[in-house]
């Protein structure tokens, strides 16, 4: 079972509308931001050999899809998160914990408690899909991989909401190069005959 898969189905236990919840973003956030550490905490170049035999080589894609998909399921979470936001009016909030209360019916509040577990179910992928990733990463990209680690290095804890989202997406578009230079090198995206 995918982890993703419990937090796309709507719960029972959602009842009223009517009824109101004051949640707090900032877990959601947090989640965010632990994604954008988790897939750079693993990220290095391993592999000496130069040559991957054939089935090491199947290995290397499937890792190289799965590093994909997370980055995909990240990319979706911030687009969602930044919604809510907008919606909501918080960008310009504080990011920390307390700092915003958000009054929302039970169907937002569901949402957002999905949306809080996707992000941590992310964060983990992320990095362990990373670290699957770097056992097939030779000295080749090693250059590359420190160009993304710097780029997190770089990364401060942002001030408000907005500039999670904004540190977010500069996040995924490093990951998101990175991943398309190895694709291009190794010819990943081209449909196997």
């Amino acid at each position: 079972m995918d982890p993703w898969d419990a937090y796309l189905e709507p719960s029972s236990e959602v009842e009223s509308d009517s009824e109101v919840i004051d949640p707090d973003p900032f877990s959601i956030g947090l989640g965010i931001f632990a994604a954008i550490a988790g897939g750079g905490a693993f990220l290095e170049s391993r592999r000496q050999r130069e040559i991957l035999q054939d089935q090491q080589r199947g290995a290397f894609r499937g890792a190289w899809f799965a590093a994909r998909r997370s980055l995909i399921h990240f990319k979706q979470q911030i687009d969602e998160f930044e919604t809510y936001m907008l919606e909501d009016g918080y960008g310009q909030q504080e990011f920390r914990i307390g700092a915003v209360r958000l009054v929302v019916d039970r169907g937002r509040h569901h949402s957002m408690r999905r949306l809080r577990g996707q992000t941590l179910v992310t964060a983990n992928r992320l990095g362990d899909d990373m670290d699957d990733l770097s056992e097939y990463l030779g000295a080749e990209y090693s250059d590359r991989v420190q160009e993304v680690l710097g780029h997190l290095q770089e990364i401060q804890l942002p001030a408000t909401y907005r500039d999670l989202i904004r540190t977010a997406r500069s996040a995924f578009d490093a990951y998101e190069s990175f991943l398309t230079y190895v694709a291009d090198i190794e010819g990943f995206e081209v449909q196997a005959d």
